[in-house]
C-alpha cells in the first residue's frame, strides 16, 4: 500500500527559487554528496517530492557560488556542507523552509482506515479479476454484447465512484 501511495502522490515540484533553500535545508548537520541529498529529500518527504539530478546538482553548483556551501572532491566525488553563510540564510529562511515542507505531510493513518484502505486494494484486485475472466469468457464464445455489457458497468462504477469523491 506504502508503494501504492508513493506512486500517486509523487511528482509533487518545490516552487521557483525553492530549491536552493531546500537544498541548503538537506545539507543540515553533516555533508552529503548530490545522489545524498536527492535521497535526503525523498526520504524526508516520504517519497512525495524527488528532485531530478538536473535540478539539484546545478542548484548545488550555484550555493557553492554564493559560498553558502562547500564543495571538497571525495573519493572522486563532490561532497558538499553548508557554510557559516548557508547556515545563517537557513536560520533566515526558516518559515519559507518550514512552509516547504508542510506541503508534504503525510497524513496520519489509524489502524481503522489502513485496514479499510487495505480492504478496498483487496477489493479492487478481486474485481480486476472478475471482470479480465468475464471478458475472456465472453471473448471466447464470441459475445460482444457482454464485453460491452461490462465495459458499461465499469465505465458506470467509475462514474458513482467520481460522484463519491468530488462530494
Amino acid at each position: 500500500m506504502d508503494d501504492l501511495l508513493k506512486r500517486r502522490n509523487s511528482g509533487l515540484k518545490a516552487k521557483r527559487g525553492e530549491v536552493r533553500f531546500v537544498l541548503l535545508d538537506a545539507l543540515r548537520g553533516e555533508p552529503k554528496y548530490g545522489y545524498d541529498v536527492i535521497k535526503a529529500l525523498e526520504e524526508r518527504s516520504a517519497g512525495q517530492y524527488i528532485p531530478s539530478p538536473g535540478a539539484v546538482y546545478p542548484t548545488l553548483q550555484y550555493l557553492v557560488d554564493l559560498g553558502w556551501v562547500t564543495a571538497t572532491f571525495e573519493n572522486g566525488r563532490r561532497n558538499y556542507r553548508l557554510s557559516e553563510s548557508g547556515e545563517a540564510e537557513l536560520i533566515e529562511r526558516a518559515e519559507d523552509i518550514e512552509a516547504f515542507w508542510n506541503r508534504f505531510k503525510v497524513p496520519v493513518q489509524t489502524a481503522a482506515s489502513e485496514a479499510e484502505t487495505g480492504f478496498v486494494e483487496e477489493d479492487l484486485e478481486h474485481l480486476g479479476r472478475t471482470v479480465w475472466n468475464g471478458v475472456r469468457h465472453f471473448s471466447d464464445e464470441g459475445d460482444m454484447e457482454g464485453v460491452r455489457r461490462i465495459r458499461a458497468a465499469i465505465e458506470n462504477c467509475r462514474n458513482e465512484i467520481r460522484r463519491i469523491i468530488t462530494g
